[in-house]
């Protein structure tokens, strides 16, 4: 007969390491090569892993998938034409009465009740192998008693099992242990095995079992959980250490690269990148890198190279957070490339879309591993990473899997750039994740070009050390910091009325700048749609905004970036995409009234990349400052009032970086009922932050849809795919998701009967952003979203026929041109 141990799965035969011996083997690896990380940088980890602890870990990686040793499991995973399946079937025949098995992580927790022991860490350890993968325990108490009555049935059945089969089982779980530490020889695996040996009592399912018979009140107390009243960093950072070591291993991926050879010469490359003696060397070697500092410097200016030379100053991983997209893949390729910071093994990106950006790589013939990279980055083994927020600074809205993102923290030195992008909702989010990080006592530099006095408070109460680039002795050779950029004029009405007629204005002053390459931000999407109208046959005339197709946002974009480079007399309309997104530089801006903050952003994108003053007795910065009924359903109407009054006071007046920041100070310090408006929006956020204290959604989509403030659908739109893509392989594929089809295995392999050609997910997975689009959640009640939606596909809603007309609609205007005039914003 077979041994047990070669034949019971942990996933099906198409996966490395399938059988369960091998997957516990590689996770428990990965524990032992996560303690050898830890023990050579013990120093730079600000949380403190015992022995035992990581002989705890261990364990718990030997014991997290035993529950897959059960009949329902193993049948599907082997079928049953199989001749293994007939010895297995014989042997897990006690358990065919269970017609439906609960999940293996809560089976699991029987074979934990003997296995492990019932102290503390043990408790911690089997609450990290029941949620280990997402199951109604994550919200629910976890406490044996309950689980075991809402399976009460699947309990008695498995136990029985295990008191039928428990000589057999001996020998079995005997091998498992043999098996690992003879292929691992390590001190911390021996040990771990050996613990089990002296904990397993195959007595105990006996007493057990008893117990729930006799519905004994010492069942909870039989194998204790570990649920503190608050969120404990403890049970956090381990359970988080276990789940890394489970997916790390089921991906055959590591779970950590980091070594500080990764920073190996960064003074040298930046000095000579930037040339001279740059300001941020010479800033790190006058502060010595607190861990965890607010730095203030212009756009532009060179923050970036400031936190890697930060980052190195503290020898962890170097982790970069920034809410925009493109800008993102910016910095990834500028970071990466030939002459960049660091190689391409040592860095990755992580957000939403960042597998397009390898899929470059790969078509380059760089010959990226798109699997593992994607897998690296999602769990955090990279030595330098960079990602949008809400992959990383979401933790304190409590979603499933935010475990695995805080047991990075202790070893990370996390920036957070860009923090004046976040409205106070976000805010309270960000700060109240901030101070998780702290209280692990991690590292933390936020950037910013203008810190908004709000979040003063809450980031002095860290102890974070502000250091303004602007109070730095010599500071002349900073880019930007003195230089006089804008020159502001007020116009004293609203650039649109409420049915949206634009003001007679706007033509005159395009024809007086028709030489120059203007910038036009309005404060909401149908707004850009029915200006852009009126030119919409001027070639030098473009349109972004935030409901577009992907595709045809990216190409725009890009169109304006290499035209702007060398031509003149360009026009774009945007809407607030523009505010921190596009690295472009215009020669003048026309923008409707928003708040401070905002508006300094657009600024931003006016005479950006030049090295000498802007020296012209006109205005570059045209502001339209009264409010239409859209924009007061946008923004805040204190702030815009108030922003409106501080503008007045430097119409005209050429500005530099110095005195635009003193406007924003100077808008929050006005006074509303006795209150400034630093005040309230100071207790506004508080309020949110105590809101967060009872606050759980369960999956991180649900997370990251919260904070990025969308509460919007993903639309995948296949007709557009079949008017504009001339690939075969990407109009079946838009034909086949119009259809019924949505396995990918079903797909690829109609693709390659159809058109002779394979192709891969990675690829048909960019055809899907790039020809999709977001949906507000506000449009289902005025729209007709949910008649023109046919199905779902990997997390898009499809829409099914559309007109010819709409589709060019959509691909020229945008979402809102198909649904009508709406009164929506960005």
């Amino acid at each position: 007969m077979m041994e047990l141990i070669d034949i019971i799965r942990a996933k099906s035969n198409d996966q490395r390491n399938y059988l369960l011996k091998d997957h516990l083997k590689e996770t428990v690896a990965r524990i032992d090569d996560f303690h050898n990380f830890y023990q050579t940088n013990r120093e730079k980890f600000s949380y403190k892993i015992g022995e035992k602890t990581f002989r705890a870990l261990a364990m718990a990686a030997i014991i997290h998938d035993l529950g897959k040793i059960d009949y329902n499991f193993q049948k599907k995973l082997m079928g049953d034409d199989s001749e293994t399946w007939e010895v297995l079937e014989e042997f897990l025949s006690p358990l065919k009465p269970l017609k439906r098995s609960p999940r293996h992580e809560i089976l699991s927790i029987i074979w934990s009740t003997f296995l492990l022991g019932n102290d503390d860490l043990d408790a911690m350890m089997r609450t990290a192998i029941l949620l280990h993968h997402y199951n109604e325990y994550f919200l629910n108490d976890k406490d044996l008693m309950e689980i075991i009555f809402t399976y009460r049935d699947a309990f008695e059945i498995y136990l029985n099992f295990i008191i039928e089969k428990k000589e057999t089982l001996r020998i079995f779980i005997e091998d498992i242990l043999n098996y690992i530490q003879n292929s691992l020889e390590s001190d911390l695996v021996i040990s771990a095995a050996d613990e089990i040996r002296s904990n397993m009592d195959f007595e105990k399912p006996e007493l057990l079992l008893e117990k729930i018979k006799e519905y004994d009140d010492d069942i909870s107390e039989f194998a204790a959980f570990y649920e503190p009243e608050e969120r404990s960093a403890d049970i956090l950072i381990l359970s988080g250490i276990l789940r890394r070591a489970d997916y790390s291993a089921s991906a055959g991926v590591d779970i950590e690269l980091f070594s500080e050879e990764v920073f190996r010469d960064i003074d040298e490359k930046i000095t000579s990148k930037i040339g001279g003696a740059p300001w941020q060397i010479r800033l790190m070697g006058e502060l010595g890198g607190p861990k965890k500092m607010v730095l203030v410097a212009p756009t532009g200016s060179g923050k970036t190279e400031f936190s890697i030379l930060w980052a190195a100053k503290h020898g962890r991983k170097f982790i970069y957070t920034l809410p925009l997209r493109v800008a993102l893949n910016d910095i990834f390729m500028r970071l990466r490339d030939s002459d960049g910071y660091f190689s391409e093994d040592e860095i990755d990106i992580l957000h939403s879309t960042a597998f397009i950006e390898y899929l470059k790589e790969e078509r380059l013939g760089r010959g990226t591993d798109l699997d593992s990279m994607m897998t690296s980055a999602r769990l955090m083994a990279s030595p330098a990473l960079l990602t949008t927020p809400d992959q990383v600074l979401i933790t304190s809205l409590n979603y499933f899997g935010s475990d695995k993102v805080i047991s990075v923290y202790p070893f990370a030195s996390m920036i957070l750039d860009e923090i004046q992008t976040y409205n106070e909702e976000m805010a309270a989010v960000i700060i109240k994740t901030l101070e998780l990080v702290n209280e692990v006592d991690g590292n933390i530099l936020v950037m910013t070009a203008t810190l908004p006095p709000y979040f003063r408070s809450f980031l002095d109460a860290m102890n974070f050390e502000v250091m303004d680039v602007a109070a730095i002795p010599g500071a002349h050779d900073i880019k930007n910091l003195n230089l006089k950029r804008h020159v502001p004029q007020l116009i004293e009405e609203p650039l649109f009325n409420d049915e949206l007629e634009v003001s007679d204005k706007l033509g005159k002053i395009l024809d007086e700048n028709s030489e120059k390459n203007v910038l036009i931000v309005v404060n909401n999407v149908q707004k850009a749609i029915e200006l852009y109208r009126e030119y919409q046959d001027d070639p030098d005339v473009y349109l972004l905004h935030s409901r577009l197709l992907e595709k045809v946002k990216s190409q725009r974009i890009g169109e304006v970036k290499k035209r702007s480079q060398d031509e003149r007399g360009l026009t774009v309309i945007s809407t607030q995409i523009i505010e921190a997104s596009v690295d472009i530089d215009f020669d003048l801006m026309i923008t409707e009234i928003s708040t401070i903050d905002s508006q300094i952003q657009r600024w931003g994108r006016i005479h950006r990349n030049r090295d000498a003053d802007y020296d012209s007795g006109d205005p570059n910065i045209i502001i339209f400052t009264d409010s239409d009924r859209r924009t007061s359903l946008i923004y805040d109407k204190k702030v815009l009032d108030a922003t409106r009054a501080i503008l007045e006071r430097y119409d005209g007046q050429i500005l530099d970086y110095n005195l635009e920041r003193s406007m924003i100070e100077e808008v929050f310090q006005e006074e509303i009922d006795g209150s400034t408006l630093k005040e309230i929006y100071e207790n506004q956020i508080r309020e949110t932050i105590s809101d967060l204290d009872y606050f759980t959604v369960e999956k991180r989509t649900q997370a990251q849809r919260l904070f990025r403030n969308m509460a919007g659908y993903k639309v995948f739109i296949p007709d557009a795919v079949l008017r504009y893509s001339e690939s075969e392989i990407e109009r079946t594929f838009a034909e086949l998701i119009k259809g019924d089809y949505r396995l990918w295995k079903d797909i690829l392999g109609e693709i390659e009967r159809i058109t002779g050609e394979k192709t891969t997910m990675w690829d048909l997975k960019k055809v899907l952003y790039e020809y999709s689009v977001n949906v507000p959640v506000f449009y289902e009640e005025k729209s007709d979203f949910w008649s023109r939606t046919t199905g779902e596909f990997k997390g898009f809603y499809v829409w099914g026929s559309m007109e010819d007309d709409d589709v060019e609609l959509l691909e020229e205007l945008g979402l809102d041109s198909i649904f009508g005039k709406q009164n929506h914003h960005s």
